[in-house]
């Protein structure tokens, strides 16, 4: 649990370095017919307001989680519009910074009993533990991408770990 909230929490470091991307690549897509990183980053705040909204509670309350259809093309829309409804880059990098750090910080107050309780979701048994760790490795590959994109660009303003 300690090395899963960590990560899930530290990502804030890497988000912070994006602040030095350059202006013309924010809205640039990643590749063809993918997200811009500006896309991408409002994209993780929509999920991570998901997580705390729709999920957590449950959790922490051990119930299952009552099936419901999620729309996920809806939440990235949103998402994918908020990037390019004139927000500025660092505007947005700054909220879902503050996003990340309010639900880790709701996270660390969690019993570490809750972390490793199973409960239903989707018919699978999950522990928070697990989802979270999941939430860690969809941070890994949006991270991913636009290292190689702006690697691509031949820019390196990016450390490879923070």
């Amino acid at each position: 649990m300690t090395e899963t909230l960590h990560l899930y929490k530290e990502f804030t470091n890497w988000l912070q370095q994006l602040k030095e991307m350059p202006e013309e690549y924010w809205l640039l897509p990643i590749n063809e017919g993918k997200w811009s990183t500006g896309e991408i980053i409002a994209h993780i705040k929509a999920w991570d307001v998901f997580v705390w909204d729709e999920r957590v509670a449950y959790f922490v309350n051990g119930s299952k989680i009552p099936f419901k259809e999620v729309d996920v093309e809806e939440i990235n829309n949103r998402a994918a519009h908020e990037a390019k409804s004139g927000i500025s880059k660092n505007q947005l990098i700054d909220e879902v910074i503050e996003c990340r750090l309010v639900v880790a910080k709701k996270l660390e107050e969690v019993p570490s009993s809750i972390w490793q309780e199973k409960i239903e979701m989707g018919g699978e048994m999950v522990t928070l533990c697990e989802y979270i760790s999941g939430l860690v490795e969809h941070d890994a590959h949006h991270k991913g991408q636009i290292q190689s994109f702006l690697a691509n660009k031949g820019l390196s303003i990016l450390k490879q770990e923070v």
